[in-house]
């Protein structure tokens, strides 16, 4: 705003060319003087004559905050990460101060559930629900909790007092959620979380609860328009609402969750973000009769269904396939298997020597729901008394005897990058003693 002091007719011309000049601009300090002064020549009786007036203004105090998320897609959850163990994923939220003066901060954080994020692909339908929450401010900057990070606790709602609370005019801070994840969740549970900022003041920390244009924060009724006074400085908040329905108001007064998305005027601001489960790595074990001395094979020389359909009779052969799939986005390292086998009831391998078992080309199994995954198997597995073990990232084969037991002891698939698969396959005979 400007303002401008009519100083007499006679000058009217020159006051109306001034207001034509911009004495501040967005942005300009809170508190600032800002004067304009005019001066006036003429002459009476040939005397010349000067007269001079200015008028003073103070730059009145603009209430702006932002919320930011870099986050664009869902953030990744892994089932049985945790805080503690520093093998968590978090989502980042950026608060910043756009104010003219320098603010102090209170902020909250609301769990909204399976609630959709906009921007986000695929739509949230089945909640996780984390098994602990996390804040923290990223005071050094690394992206990952450090012993200089702020923790700001487990609990949802109004957050504790920032350790520096004051914001300087233009800055910036990250703060960051992170959530234990129960080790049985399921793949494909959302979680939602905002962050909301609210204006406090610098002595206290109370937020600010009404400005001088009207306007009110959340829960406080709006109070009457004040009057401006040119000497003095009006605090005004001047950010506007989020577009987005689930960047919802806080109600620092109370406390409590407001259910109405973030408005204009209210003296804070609020973003989403969220988290989305994936499996690390899938796993799945198949089981499937190849042989029995009745029957004969399942399947021919060419990998091709016979139309026989053998049982686990005492005596026949079993093909156990032991498949993992790392499909979810997330890379899984050192991956070892244990398999204990029963051996009450099967022998391990081909015990009987039975000439002429097939197998088949490929083996589909339901990894972490459809669509199946499909292992193909490699040329060089034998039916015979090995374990035969197709790493995930050279598909490279390796055959070699079992443990004592019999057992699959650290069969080692080596490193499973998002997209891998490897498996581990052997045969038993049913015992038929």
């Amino acid at each position: 705003m400007q303002y401008l002091k009519r100083v007499g007719l006679l000058v009217a011309s020159l006051t109306a060319a001034l207001a034509n000049v911009s004495v501040w601009a967005e942005g300009t300090d809170a508190d600032t003087d800002v004067t304009n002064s005019v001066s006036m020549s003429y002459s009476v009786n040939s005397v010349g004559q000067v007269a001079t007036t200015s008028v003073t203004f103070e730059v009145d105090r603009k209430y702006v905050l932002n919320v930011t998320t870099s986050d664009t897609d869902w953030v990744t959850a892994v089932p049985g990460q945790t805080f503690a163990s520093g093998n968590y994923s978090s989502i980042q939220f950026t608060v910043t101060n756009n104010s003219n003066d320098e603010v102090a901060l209170r902020l909250a954080l609301v769990d909204q559930g399976d609630t959709d994020v906009t921007g986000f692909p695929d739509s949230a339908t089945a909640e996780l629900i984390s098994t602990l929450v996390t804040v923290w401010e990223d005071t050094d900057g690394s992206g990952t909790f450090n012993a200089g990070d702020q923790n700001l606790g487990n609990a949802l709602g109004q957050l504790p007092v920032l350790t520096d609370p004051t914001f300087s005019e233009d800055e910036s801070r990250d703060y960051y959620v992170s959530i234990d994840v129960d080790s049985a969740a399921a793949a494909n549970l959302f979680e939602t979380f905002t962050l909301i900022a609210a204006v406090t003041e610098v002595t206290g920390t109370s937020v600010v609860q009404t400005d001088d244009s009207g306007n009110s924060t959340v829960g406080v009724a709006d109070p009457s328009i004040n009057a401006n006074t040119i000497a003095g400085v009006e605090e005004v908040f001047a950010e506007f609402a989020s577009g987005n329905s689930e960047d919802l108001g806080f109600d620092f007064v109370a406390p409590a969750v407001v259910a109405t998305a973030d408005d204009d005027f209210d003296g804070q601001a609020s973003n989403t973000s969220g988290f989305r489960t994936r499996i690390a790595l899938g796993i799945a074990k198949h089981v499937e009769v190849l042989w029995d001395p009745v029957t004969g094979n399942k399947y021919d020389g060419a990998g091709a269904l016979t139309g026989n359909n053998p049982k686990a009779i005492p005596g026949a052969i079993l093909m156990y396939l032991i498949g993992v799939s790392a499909d979810s986005g997330v890379d899984a390292t050192t991956v070892l298997l244990d398999d204990d086998i029963p051996d009450t009831l099967v022998i391990p391998g081909n015990s009987n020597s039975v000439a002429g078992v097939e197998l088949p080309l490929s083996v589909d199994i339901d990894i972490n729901g459809p669509p199946d995954t499909t292992f193909t198997l490699d040329a060089g597995i034998a039916l015979d008394d090995q374990q035969h073990v197709v790493d995930c990232a050279t598909s490279t084969l390796l055959s070699e005897a079992f443990d004592a037991g019999p057992e699959i002891d650290d069969a080692n698939l080596g490193d499973c990058d998002s997209g891998d698969t490897g498996y581990v396959v052997y045969f038993v005979t049913v015992d038929d003693t």
